[in-house]
């Protein structure tokens, strides 16, 4: 996560048992009541509520395998032991009053300055749990690393850097160098001649997290890891084109033309092989005026007849829509959240529909009542059957 939002071999643990609990969340509006216990690890607090113990030892063991990896990589330990709070969904997670303001369903950590405290749900695939820890985990050691005598509490040069330099180091420390959305974003911007230079990069056209990998995985792959701790710390004193000079011997500008060119060596090649779109598909699902230029999570049904999505055309709210597969055109509305307030969330980031194998019944992951939930529709009616 942005650090100007608050702020994301196998080690043998000495675990002890767990400590007094902890109370987070006493200001947030909460569904429940957390009763947080504590793990200590060697470098690591890490707070929990009993019902995640067993999550919470496997994080531990993540958490410490990832201090080992990045203390070599940035050659630092960090200041002081480092506290993690660990939720067990990310509805749990959306309540935590560990940090201020609202978090929505596309946050998957948090580490905030001032305590350096890494917030962070258990939910989801464990590979994706280790990426947002690692993830994390590095926007700890940019703050300390940067943190000079003389700045006030929870102040840092991180904090002060682009954010794709800050967020792309993130990522490409947590993912290593190959990751195949960013390989997507790079692709598609050879394919359309709109490759941005490394000054471009502060624009909000450009996705920090992707472009930022691309920079780093290219940094590291030509200069080694090693550059890198020091490229931060430079960057945080005296800005990024310093650091490129001192650290790399280059300008940004000499810097960011072989940076696109290896780009392209990459990627010509395969979109010289590829056939074009619409050679092999056609267009089905479009935007409306009034909204739907977000149309994602689509689910064939398994006649071919029907397909389901989940879009923001209903302009207040993003909805589970299902439309005939021929015409495009939108057959039912399923959910309304706008004017329905039972489903607080319907998971559109990382969720699909799911249908039966009768092409009549359609499954969506929900939340309601800040808990996770399976809602089941019949199509045909667009009566939801049960939950």
């Amino acid at each position: 996560m942005s650090p100007r939002l608050a702020l994301v071999s196998i080690l043998t643990l000495a675990l002890s048992a767990p400590a007094s609990a902890q109370y987070f969340g006493q200001n947030k509006v909460q569904y429940k009541t957390f009763d947080f216990q504590i793990l200590k690890t060697e470098h690591f607090d890490i707070y929990y509520y009993p019902a995640e113990r067993e999550g919470a030892d496997i994080a531990a063991r993540l958490a410490e395998r990832w201090y080992a990896r990045l203390s070599r990589v940035l050659e630092h330990e960090l200041n002081g032991r480092q506290p993690l709070v660990l939720y067990g969904s990310h509805p749990d997670f959306e309540q935590t009053n560990v940090i201020q303001g609202e978090i929505d369903e596309g946050t998957g950590g948090v580490t905030e300055p001032l305590k350096r405290r890494i917030v962070l749900p258990l939910g989801g695939p464990l590979a994706d749990t280790d990426h947002v820890l690692g993830h994390e985990l590095v926007h700890a050691f940019q703050f300390d690393l940067t943190t000079r005598p003389g700045m006030a509490p929870g102040e840092n040069g991180a904090e002060r850097l682009p954010l794709w330099f800050i967020e792309g180091m993130a990522e490409y420390l947590s993912l290593g160098p190959v990751d195949p959305n960013t390989a997507m974003w790079l692709r598609d911007a050879v394919g359309h001649e709109k490759l941005p230079a490394i000054k471009d990069l502060d624009s909000t056209q450009y996705f920090p997290y992707r472009w930022g990998h691309a920079f780093w995985a290219y940094v590291g792959g030509r200069w080694g890891d090693s550059v890198i701790g020091e490229m931060l710390i430079v960057a945080a004193a005296g800005g990024v084109d310093t650091a490129t000079e001192k650290s790399l011997g280059l300008t940004t500008k000499e810097l960011s033309t072989d940076w696109q060119s290896s780009i392209r060596h990459t990627y010509e090649p395969v979109l010289a092989s590829t056939a074009a779109l619409g050679d092999t598909a056609r267009l089905v699902i479009k935007g409306t005026e009034i909204g739907g230029r977000l149309n994602v999570g689509p689910a064939i049904s398994p006649d071919g007849r029907w397909i389901a999505f989940l879009s923001e055309r209903s302009f207040f709210s993003t909805e589970l829509y299902v439309a005939d597969a021929t015409t495009g055109n939108i057959v039912r509305t399923l959910t309304k959240t706008a004017s329905n307030p039972h489903f607080s969330s319907i998971q559109f980031i990382y969720s699909a529909g799911a249908w039966d194998s009768a092409s009549q019944r359609l499954a969506i992951a929900t939340v309601t009542g800040g808990h996770p939930a399976l809602a089941i529709f019949t199509v045909a009616s667009g009566r939801q059957d049960r939950e």
